[in-house]
């Protein structure tokens, strides 16, 4: 279903109608960070206690599975993402690498390219990249976040991921034949009525289902959800943060296990943050969905030209397509993703 067209006003008024049936009445705009929800503490403990078994998939696609909820993305679901394609807009989700070191990128953060040699005839330069983080585009793989000693599918950590030989099961090696398959994106900066999400807001489950309600679209099974904040906007106009992160509510989790789609996506990290009161718990969404459930994680995709093209489309599913570098052993991988309309 094409998105119906609304200007701001309208925009506004329907999420505050929205937001008055929930617990949250989140504001249209932004308020400082950090906005704590009512029923944070009740929350976290679902999250330290049913909610571990209530959404676990572990074995659901065997015993020796490495690739989770992917499996999800069928030769017919491939099919179907394509027949998405209409006006064949191609548009990249990934900022350019990082040159310099700064608050979101840090020494280890900065791409570094260099040249081995130009010749009369040619020129060689290698590079080096330390991809996980706030900066560079990149999927995780399981190997990436483990608790209790386990990663998912029960693999223990200390029998699948060692110094030499890196991630033996579960590694971007699975992923090396690529991704093709629809994406949704939650624009939830033109939900509220803004330019961009304030940092450290929280991004709630009322907040994705009304973005569903106007779009009209929602992800299912085997989907790509890209959550947009307007992260690089904000960025550009002043300057890097660190620390603080429009994401993912924890109430998310139920929504997620729901949906299952095959990877979660965000323009920044999936986790929202600071979070007071889950102290002790450390990005309680990457558990969810990287341990639990065998999801992906996408993060630091620059979605704003894909954003604009939807916006101007009023159409906000598409295929998206990418592949890790092939790497070994990988714990992930820069991604180039591309999303074609």
């Amino acid at each position: 279903m094409m998105f119906k067209k609304f200007d701001r006003v309208s925009v506004c008024i329907s999420y505050v109608l929205v937001c008055a049936l929930t617990t949250f009445n989140l504001p249209v705009h932004a308020q400082e960070a950090p906005f704590v929800p009512d029923n944070n503490a009740e929350l976290r403990a679902l999250f330290e206690g049913e909610w571990r078994d209530q959404f676990n998939t572990w074995g659901r696609w065997g015993d020796g599975d490495n690739k989770g909820a992917s499996n999800l993305i069928t030769p017919e679901k491939v099919l179907s993402a394509n027949a998405l394609v209409e006006e064949g807009i191609v548009v990249s989700l990934a900022a350019p690498v990082p040159q310099e070191a700064l608050i979101d990128v840090g020494e280890n953060g900065v791409f570094h390219r260099t040249m081995n040699r130009i010749s009369d005839r040619n020129s060689s330069d290698n590079y080096q990249v330390n991809y996980h983080g706030l900066t560079v585009a990149h999927m995780d793989t399981w190997c990436h976040f483990f608790e209790n000693g386990q990663m998912y599918n029960g693999l223990s950590v200390d029998e699948n991921l060692n110094m030499e030989e890196g991630c033996l099961q579960g590694s971007v090696m699975n992923w090396r034949d690529g991704i093709a398959t629809r994406a949704v994106i939650y624009d939830i900066a033109q939900l509220k009525g803004v330019e961009w999400i304030e940092p450290g807001t929280p991004i709630t489950r009322a907040d994705l289902e009304a973005w569903e309600e106007m779009s009209g679209v929602q992800a299912g099974p085997g989907d790509i959800v890209l959550l947009y904040t307007g992260r690089w906007k904000r960025r550009e106009a002043m300057g890097a943060w660190a620390g603080e992160v429009a994401g993912y509510y924890a109430d998310t989790i139920p929504w997620i296990n729901e949906r299952m789609p095959a990877f979660l996506g965000h323009d920044f990290n999936i986790d929202w943050n600071p979070r007071p009161g889950w102290e002790g718990i450390g990005n309680p969404i990457h558990i969810a969905t990287l341990i639990w459930m065998g999801i992906n994680i996408i993060e630091c995709l620059d979605l704003e030209q894909a954003v604009e093209t939807a916006r101007d489309l009023d159409r906000y599913e598409f295929l998206m397509t990418f592949a890790p570098i092939p790497v070994e052993g990988g714990t992930g991988s820069p991604l180039n993703p591309m999303a074609i309309f």
